[in-house]
């Protein structure tokens, strides 16, 4: 008789506390699937997280943080919904969820399988008719032309006319002339391959600058270019290019360059990621009239650097950056050995108007004394830059842009300021 009361305690308490956790379950679940409606995404994966303890093995819970995690942009996602579809494979939301998170993601032959599943699984209902929509944007994206093509002409004006397209100044010091010039930049990109997780494409482009007096500056330039990317997982990607540059001035050649540039891509989260970066630069400077000692500079520079992107909100996109670069040449007087900080913010407003901010610091110290003071040079370069784009439509833009550089050096023919005001009118083919 004992036993019987005692078995019956027991049962008891094992259904109030049955009960007990079926409610907290439904108390969180309800809670996350209004978060995720409001788009409160943080907030529906912590509730959804708190149901999966009440319930480890319930799939609606399971589903729903994939879910959320998928619509935060956090890769971890894949895992849930893989969870949720193994409980289910025929189940067409599920199918969905997975569709939408590898096309979010540019992979879109195995977006498309997930979509076709759900049209399968479930045709005539929302989830098909959403899948539908998906495989029409695949479809679409697939017949796009491979190839663009970029014109952007303008004017601007130069307090100190020093550079060549690069942002490297020219050898002889600092003239500071200023000047009007117009500009031309045409370029063209051909996409060879688009394929599971692999892109490559092979690019050309062409820069012109003419002066208004100063025609001895007159820069020209022609840039090649072949990259290619593969993604190892969802998470990291591999990319690599290869850059051959010719610059003339004055319609004189002034240098040829060959660069290698190696990067590894992190991906945390949706717009947020971390891109370790190597870049190898072999470059022959060309003596002319104009820059006699001009090969002394030729040589090679390694760099190696850092960048964060970190998304701040839908329209927003911060960047930040360090690197540290190292240039060998002919002569000891122009080796150095550089670091550079960087920063930006990338902000669309509205009427689709994109407002960019940047912002450098350049330390440069050299190796050999200068033959102009007999001193080792040291240069800090600090650089702000503001540009604003506006859509004319689809197809043309035009963007306002001013740039500041203060450059203080030790040796004062390379201290010096410089200011950049300009103005442009962008077309896309």
């Amino acid at each position: 008789m004992r036993a019987l009361i005692f078995s019956g305690i027991v049962l008891l308490f094992l259904s109030m506390n049955s009960y007990a956790s079926d409610s907290a379950y439904e108390k969180h679940l309800a809670k996350g699937v209004s978060a995720l409606e409001l788009g409160v995404y943080k907030e529906a994966i912590d509730e959804f997280s708190s149901a999966l303890r009440e319930k480890p093995d319930d799939r609606t819970g399971t589903l729903y943080l994939g879910i959320a995690l998928s619509r935060s942009g956090d890769v971890t996602a894949v895992s849930s919904l893989n969870k949720a579809l193994s409980m289910d494979p025929k189940d067409p939301r599920t199918n969905l969820e997975l569709g939408i998170y590898y096309y979010g993601r540019s992979m879109f032959e195995e977006a498309g399988d997930y979509f076709e599943s759900t049209v399968r699984l479930a045709p005539g209902t929302e989830f098909s008719g959403k899948a539908a929509e998906y495989l029409r944007a695949i479809r679409k994206r697939g017949g796009a032309r491979p190839w663009t093509v970029n014109v952007a002409a303008g004017a601007q004006y130069d307090s100190n006319v020093v550079l060549n397209p690069s942002g490297e100044p020219l050898p002889q010091g600092i003239s500071g002339k200023s000047d009007w010039s117009g500009v031309f930049n045409l370029s063209g990109r051909y996409n060879f391959l688009q394929k599971n997780n692999a892109e490559g494409s092979v690019g050309y482009g062409f820069y012109q600058s003419l002066h208004a007096k100063l025609s001895d500056f007159n820069i020209g330039r022609h840039l090649f270019d072949v990259g290619a990317g593969y993604n190892l997982s969802p998470v990291v990607g591999l990319w690599a290019a290869y850059e051959f540059e010719y610059v003339f001035v004055g319609g004189d050649g002034y240098d040829s360059a060959h660069t290698v540039a190696p990067s590894l891509v992190f991906r945390e989260g949706k717009d947020f990621s971390t891109v370790l970066e190597y870049r190898y630069r072999k470059t022959n400077f060309i003596d002319s009239d104009l820059f006699s000692n001009n090969s002394d500079r030729s040589g090679s520079n390694n760099r190696v650097g850092v960048v964060q992107n970190i998304p701040l909100g839908k329209k927003v996109l911060f960047q930040a950056g360090y690197s540290h670069d190292e240039d060998s040449t002919r002569q000891s007087f122009w080796d150095y050995r550089g670091d550079k900080l960087k920063g930006g913010l990338r902000a669309v407003f509205p009427c689709n108007v994109l407002t960019e901010f940047n912002g450098e610091y350049y330390r440069r110290d050299y190796k050999g004394a200068s033959p102009l003071s007999g001193d080792e040079r040291r240069d800090r370069e600090y650089t702000g830059a503001v540009s604003v784009t506006k859509p004319i439509s689809e197809r043309y833009s035009i963007t306002v842009g001013q740039l500041y550089s203060k450059n203080k050096s030790n040796i004062d023919v390379f201290d010096y300021s410089r200011a950049i005001t300009s103005v442009f009118l962008s077309a896309r083919f």
